[in-house]
């Protein structure tokens, strides 16, 4: 197993992927011209995946991060346009128009994702895999990541993402990123 640079992976017949939030937030974020390049190479690789009906599996805690990191941006920028000081997150953003807002276009990107065709929901399977491994690697990376780790070599995943704290996991299952 290894780190494959995007442009130079060969995608074979019984290969599967797990895309990291990361990638979603390059393909379906709300961040205009962010990291054009890394868009233009994922975007050609889920074009190719898509093709090839190669599935493409995503979690729970795939989609809340997704969720999650956009609705803190935009309660960031609330706050920064508002020259809010000592505002709250849940006890003054939410429920606002803003955050209403927020949550509209959050939930018209989860479904595209979740429309895809090749798109595939996989069980959380928590009780399953190896809890010591994920608390494990917990001292190394996020916990988010390190669980993506774990369910992915489970299940045989090549994980697609453009973080590097994945090749500091070893190399048990393929990485394919451009961040080499």
């Amino acid at each position: 197993m290894a780190t494959i640079k995007v442009e130079d992976l060969n995608i074979g017949f019984s290969d599967q992927f797990f895309f990291d939030t990361n990638i979603w937030l390059l393909l379906f974020g709300t961040v205009a011209n962010f990291q054009k390049k890394d868009q233009k190479v994922y975007s050609k690789l889920l074009e190719d995946l898509i093709t090839k009906d190669k599935p493409i599996f995503i979690s729970s805690t795939v989609v809340s991060e997704f969720a999650n990191v956009l609705l803190r941006r935009d309660f960031d920028q609330w706050v920064s346009i508002g020259k809010f000081v000592n505002v709250k997150f849940k006890t003054d953003f939410v429920g606002t128009k803003t955050y209403q807002d927020s949550v509209d276009t959050i939930t018209k990107a989860i479904n595209k994702i979740l429309k895809l065709p090749n798109i595939q929901p996989v069980p959380d399977s928590f009780h399953c895999i190896n809890l010591q491994n994920i608390l494990s690697n917990f001292k190394i990376v996020d916990f988010n990541d390190s669980y993506i780790f774990e369910l992915s070599k489970s299940n045989n995943y090549k994980i697609v993402t453009n973080d590097k704290d994945f090749q500091k996991l070893g190399s048990n299952i393929d990485i394919i990123t451009t961040q080499i």
